[in-house]
């Protein structure tokens, strides 16, 4: 209906119906001095337009308003609705297609037009989406449907969130905390490091993790959380596993937690590697008890390595980790680091040790003069930064 009183307004105002545009939903507050200016600042594309006349519409209990551009209207230019003191004003343009589009195509662009307004966009950002600037003349080819298609599924990609249904994941391991362990049932510490790592990985709302969480408890376990939300029905993950930890775990307050995590130190012959696997099990019961930020993570990982690491260790030297502290790594980059630094010098040693065999029974070995050990290089080091200041 809209679309056939703007073409017979626009006829019957001598006008071109491609340079019609008809705005609808126009409320009587809004006087014919004002309309036309809030038009023209709406959008940039409408600061040209010119207002030819306005007419109550019965059927809406509304204004429609006929506008008037220099050019034909580029429909993904318009904006579908402007809104203006909490009233929304509908746009329709007839564009510049000589015959209607299928029905396919208007209910496609309906429901384009809706998902667009949920993300707050609108049919006219859809140029900057796909990547094409409308200001830039087009000196090559018009993109061919498939690019079209694969242009717009790549935009779509940026701005909808994966489905949670659509995500394969795998179902969490059983908890019941009952007396009786039920068939396949593991202890609570081991079933909460691998749940907290899971719950982790999955890129999903908070909701659906606090579904898929619920799947795996039974007995008296379920029953805590069934408590926990008749108090709070949309508790956070994070807050169900504390109140499992608090019900199930080791009684350990806030305070012993985390000074287990400032006492580890590198124990005697163990591998730097194992040392910072052992830290993280304890940094992760901390963070769960409360007692170190999530933001604070690596920072806090890496201040506690630096002081826990047996003095004199070149790996503490040859990767800076004290020059590193105001930008940590991650753990999965320091634990890769550090296990290739290992490997390293452990190559090292075997050259030094192993003799290479020359041809006939004399053997060859690296001159005593070239051997550095780890200890020497580090005291090398020291002594050149030490000139240095």
């Amino acid at each position: 209906m809209a679309l056939h009183l703007l073409e017979d307004w626009c006829k019957g105002m001598t006008i071109d119906p491609k340079n019609g545009l008809l705005v609808t939903g126009v409320s009587e507050e809004f006087d014919e001095g004002s309309i036309e200016p809030i038009l023209r600042t709406s959008t940039k594309y409408l600061s040209e337009c010119k207002m030819r006349g306005r007419m109550f519409v019965r059927e809406e209990g509304a204004f429609a308003v006929l506008c008037e551009l220099p050019s034909a209207v580029d429909p993904l230019q318009v904006p579908s609705t402007i809104t203006v003191e909490d009233v929304v004003w509908r746009v329709i343009a007839t564009g510049s297609q000589p015959s209607p589009a299928p029905a396919s195509n208007v209910e496609f662009l309906k429901k384009m037009t809706a998902f667009l307004g949920k993300e707050g966009k609108t049919l006219a950002d859809m140029p900057g989406l796909l990547g094409l600037d409308p200001g830039v003349p087009h000196l090559e080819p018009a993109p061919s449907p498939d690019e079209w298609v694969k242009a717009l599924g790549k935009a779509l990609e940026k701005v909808v969130p994966p489905h949670p249904e659509s995500s394969p994941y795998r179902k969490l391991r059983l908890f019941s905390g009952g007396p009786t362990p039920i068939p396949g049932e593991e202890a609570f510490e081991p079933w909460l490091e691998h749940t907290t790592e899971m719950l982790q990985e999955w890129a999903v709302p908070d909701a659906e993790k606090r579904r898929r969480l619920v799947e795996c408890l039974r007995g008296p376990a379920l029953d805590v959380i069934r408590t926990l939300k008749l108090s709070n029905p949309g508790v956070k993950v994070k807050d169900c596993l504390e109140a499992l930890d608090h019900a199930f775990g080791r009684t350990e307050g806030l305070e012993d937690v985390y000074c287990k995590f400032l006492n580890a130190r590198q124990q005697k012959g163990e591998k730097v590697s194992t040392y910072i696997q052992r830290l993280e099990k304890l940094l992760q019961r901390a963070i769960m008890r409360g007692a170190v930020a999530v933001e604070q993570m690596d920072r806090t990982r890496l201040a506690q390595i630096v002081r826990g690491i047996q003095y004199q260790n070149p790996i503490l030297l040859h990767l800076r980790l004290r020059e590193r502290q105001d930008n940590p790594p991650s753990y999965s980059q320091l634990i890769k680091e550090v296990r290739e630094e290992e490997e390293r010098q452990a190559a090292g040693e075997v050259w030094e040790a192993q003799p290479h065999q020359a041809t006939g029974s004399t053997s060859i070995r690296m001159p005593k003069a070239l051997m550095v050990t780890p200890q020497e290089e580090l005291t090398q080091q020291v002594q050149v930064l030490t000139q240095k200041e």
